[in-house]
């Protein structure tokens, strides 16, 4: 009888620490997934700001671009006309 108390005992024991253990692992499993859950909206919030950010540095880019060629356009058109009165005054 004694032994079997003491088995019953040692066999208390272990099911309690074991439920310890299993208690303690499930709040850390939880943390960790909110920290996960926490970084994919951090890197989402990141991917979505590196998105709008390469669209507003193209959009700005094109309007160089724009700009620039109605400049040339621009300076073309004069050096067209000048090259024209230049011509027709020559007659």
């Amino acid at each position: 009888m004694e032994t079997l108390s003491f088995i019953l005992g040692i066999a208390f024991v272990v099911v309690i620490a074991t439920a310890i253990v299993a208690v303690y692992a499930f709040v850390k499993v939880g943390k960790l997934n909110k920290q996960i859950e926490h970084n994919e909206i951090s890197l989402s919030r990141e991917i979505e700001n590196v998105y709008r950010n390469m669209g507003d540095i193209r959009d700005s880019i094109y309007r160089d671009m724009d700009s620039r060629h109605d400049s040339l356009v621009a300076i073309m058109d004069s050096r067209m006309d000048k090259l024209e009165n230049k011509l027709t005054n020559k007659k």
